[in-house]
């Protein structure tokens, strides 16, 4: 009796405080909020669905004035923040949050290609990353750890390098257009891929699983389409 006192003695003074700093880890990674200021609804789904599987608790908007409402309601603990918004610009979003915000953590998404002194300008204002579209949603995840100070949960990294294109305001609104479409296109492949390699698929049956993937080949196909339209207005701004 005595001994096995002991024995339960040793394994509580071993194991306990293993598993508070298991439990505490868990709490404050669910606990970690991620803004996600996008005003392409496709992006905002694909980037929720990767880092609400990731425990991020993930709230979305695509309006500047209703982030900084978000903002000051919820205190997330950083925000993915597009410059091109309809309402209200990414930057003058910043600019106001910095007037009374220092510590929100903020990272561009963008897909306009902005000069280098134009994105040191952004930066000063006081970002954490910056990070061009396509989005990879890898890429987007080394950030944000970064940023919070945690370690990322990251597989190799396939991106693929996008050379530096300048032009004149039309061109770039349409570039624009064109890498969220890409993006879209991309982060619906890497979601669907991320999740049958953590296993979040594996009670589906073969049939379900060729059910789900003509689904997400039904969206690809329909924005390719989109795709291949804005490829068309680059052709007549040539």
């Amino acid at each position: 009796m005595i001994l096995k006192g002991c024995i339960f003695y040793v394994i509580l003074r071993l194991f306990v405080p293993f598993m508070m700093e298991e439990s505490a880890a868990g709490m404050s990674k669910k606990n970690t909020k991620l803004l996600i200021v996008d005003d392409e609804p496709d992006i905002c789904t694909a980037i929720q669905s990767y880092f609400g599987r990731r425990g991020f608790a993930v709230s979305t908007t695509g309006s500047g004035f209703e982030a900084l409402s978000m903002i000051k309601a919820s205190s997330p603990d950083i925000v993915l923040l597009d410059i091109a918004l309809t309402d209200l610009s990414g930057v003058e979003v910043l600019k106001r949050l910095r007037e009374h915000d220092q510590k929100t953590k903020v990272i561009i998404i963008t897909g306009h290609m902005y000069p280098e002194g134009e994105i040191k300008k952004i930066v000063e204002i006081g970002v954490s990353g910056f990070e061009n579209k396509p989005l990879v949603l890898n890429d987007v995840e080394r950030l944000v750890c970064r940023a919070i100070g945690r370690k990322p949960t990251l597989k190799t990294s396939r991106r693929i390098k996008k050379a530096e294109r300048r032009g004149d305001r039309s061109r770039k609104s349409i570039v624009h257009k064109l890498s969220n479409l890409l993006g879209i296109i991309r982060n619906k492949c890497e979601n669907f891929t991320s999740n049958f390699e953590d296993g979040i698929y594996k009670d589906k049956s073969s049939d379900e699983l060729v059910g789900m993937s003509v689904e997400v080949m039904k969206d690809i196909e329909e924005t390719v389409d989109r795709a291949a339209k804005v490829v068309e207005q680059i052709k007549r701004c040539k």
